[in-house]
């Protein structure tokens, strides 16, 4: 997903700039690249959210933690375990919410739909899908690496 949303990426810079030189060079803007940029960029921060969450990059402040690491490193895993718990449910929430809304948005395309009809016009549900994909996947990342800090904390107890 992270490597789609990357290609994503790729193919905006080149339609943004596919734009700007339509405009410049013939006065003749390309249909709809608002409305595909705004589409885009939600779309790529939840294709990478997951990823974002598995390689530790997501945003968090590493204060408290870094203490715990010297002073306490079972109270630390207790608390990333429970902080990523926490995590999956609250995506496992959105996700709940968000798919009636994707179904729906299926089911009536007509309805739920950006831009200008008339002009350009693009329908939600893909979007809206690709937002329960990541919080669904990132749902199940969260429990992955509270697994693993649960897993960490008994190998640690065992070794004792």
């Amino acid at each position: 997903m992270n490597a789609l949303g990357t290609v994503w990426i790729i193919g905006l810079m080149f339609l943004i700039n596919s734009d700007i030189l339509a405009r410049s060079a013939f006065d003749a803007p390309i249909a709809g690249v608002p409305e595909l940029v705004s589409f885009s960029i939600v779309g790529i921060v939840f294709l990478q959210l997951a990823h974002t969450l598995r390689t530790g990059a997501l945003t968090r402040s590493d204060v408290l933690l870094a203490a715990l690491a010297y002073r306490a490193p079972k109270a630390r895993a207790v608390l990333l375990a429970a902080f990523n718990l926490i995590g999956a449910g609250l995506m496992a929430i959105v996700a709940s919410k968000i798919l009636p809304i994707v179904i729906k948005a299926w089911e009536h395309p007509e309805r739920h739909f950006m831009g200008n009809p008339g002009f350009f016009v693009l329908p939600q549900w893909p979007l809206f899908a690709i937002i329960f994909l990541g919080v669904f996947v990132t749902a199940l990342q969260f429990t992955a690496v509270a697994l693993a800090e649960i897993s960490t904390l008994f190998k640690k107890h065992a070794q004792k």
